[in-house]
């Protein structure tokens, strides 16, 4: 079997796939060796908070000119909300200002992070306390542990709940979106990995296995083509008619040898460039917490969505129609990946039956490629329109993306999917591999 992998490999077909593959990985590499896109990434988050806080702060002073009869503590509420939504301007212009003054020196030194992490997490705790009283409450324990004294702030933080209650139109939606990302920010504080935040091997690969990625997208289509080129050149060198002395045998080693070598190309393509950051930018960063469906993990349910696709740290989501993070939970990255691996395996074996459904049910070499190329044809319209995508083994997207409920189909379906329709393939080829067998007897 050794000898047959390798004769699968030397095939200039297996040069070319190769090559594809880490070209579509290696110009991902300059996004992860360093913070650059980081610093432009968080100085717009701050520039849209400051336009968002004075929009809020516009609209509270037209509504307290507005109000004609108003109690003395009415008018408490009303400037602790006033002064609060002054201080989070601030707040955010000190954070535009850090990263216009030292730009990626903020990820390298100690203490700028920690100034950029006290920014962040008080204007997330604070906004938990405008919109529940208390809010903060249940991460203060864990706040002060990490050596974060208060804010200095001018206002009352126990009474700004009341006016933000009143305000907010979705105040459920938006204490949970605060809620996980404070969430998640105190677990990148606690595992020291907060400054691995957009680079590094590990949100690569995660990258390249989520619905965005080019990677991603041509696995399906370079998977079929080059075991359709492998299946077609040893048919017409005879391999075939040597091999099919056994069917059995020659069923069994033709997907063997066609799984691992496809494997392999498919693991030093990612593993050269990861390998590449991991030395530049070191391998921390494996257990990071990254968004996910956890409730229709085992469910044929999809979750719904809308068209607001966003890329958060490590996570993917659909927003809601307001921006606010839909009902998703942490999972750290190793789980994540280990979930994640028998989708992709399946998906291989899947392609791998595709293509010799392809080469074995025509015996015109015409129609051998042709039903390769509406095989792709079918892939590339499956994954942008919703195409029965309930049955459709097509529209199966990628790992990540699958887990995080951004597919046409969650993780169980997906796995169905494939299990069925490898096993339907695979009935069929042997069928057609016996039938060709009996008639060249």
């Amino acid at each position: 079997m050794s000898l047959e992998i390798k004769s699968v490999l030397k095939n200039k077909v297996s040069a070319v796939i190769f090559f594809i593959l880490l070209v579509l990985n290696m110009v991902q590499v300059p996004n992860y060796m360093g913070h650059e896109y980081d610093v432009e990434q968080n100085m717009n988050i701050f520039e849209t908070q400051i336009q968002q806080y004075q929009r809020a702060l516009s609209d509270i002073n037209l509504q307290y000119m507005a109000v004609k009869h108003m109690s003395a503590e009415e008018k408490v509420y009303w400037n602790s909300y006033q002064d609060y939504l002054s201080w989070a301007i601030d707040n955010a212009k000190a954070g535009w200002n850090l990263f216009n003054k030292y730009g990626k020196e903020v990820f390298k030194n100690k203490g700028l992070i920690k100034r950029y992490n006290e920014i962040t997490l008080w204007d997330k705790l604070y906004h938990l306390d405008a919109l529940k009283k208390n809010g903060d409450e249940k991460f203060m324990r864990q706040v002060h542990k990490l050596g974060f004294e208060e804010a200095d702030i001018s206002f009352d933080q126990s009474r700004i709940f009341m006016i933000g209650s009143q305000i907010s139109q979705n105040k459920k939606e938006d204490y949970r979106t605060v809620e996980l990302s404070v969430q998640e920010q105190l677990h990148q504080l606690e595992t020291n990995t907060e400054q691995y935040v957009g680079k590094g091997p590990w949100y690569f690969l995660a990258y390249q296995l989520r619905i965005d990625s080019s990677f991603a997208y041509l696995f399906m289509p370079l998977c079929l083509i080059y075991c359709v080129v492998v299946l077609m050149y040893e048919k017409k060198t005879g391999v075939f008619e040597l091999e099919q002395l056994n069917d059995v045998h020659f069923f069994v080693h033709i997907q063997v040898k066609l799984f691992i070598a496809f494997l392999l190309l498919m693991i030093a393509s990612i593993g050269i460039p990861f390998l590449l950051l991991g030395i530049s930018n070191g391998f921390a960063g494996w257990d990071t917490w990254l968004l996910a469906d956890t409730k229709h993990f085992f469910s044929f349910k999809r979750m719904y969505h809308t068209d607001n696709y966003v890329i958060n740290n490590m996570s993917e989501y659909y927003a809601t129609e307001q921006g606010f993070i839909p009902d998703l939970s942490f999972i750290p990255l190793w789980k994540a990946l280990m979930m994640s691996l028998p989708l992709i395996l399946l998906k291989l074996e899947l392609y791998i039956q595709m293509a010799m459904f392809c080469v074995y049910t025509f015996t015109k070499t015409g129609f051998n490629y042709l039903s390769g190329i509406i095989c792709i044809i079918l892939y590339v319209i499956s994954q942008r329109m919703d195409l029965i995508s309930f049955i459709n083994p097509f529209s199966i997207s990628p790992s990540l993306s699958a887990l995080s409920g951004c597919g046409m189909q969650n993780w169980l379906n997906s796995i169905c999917i494939c299990v069925v329709f490898i096993f339907v393939l695979l009935i069929i080829n042997f069928v057609s591999i016996r039938q060709k067998d009996k008639m060249s007897l």
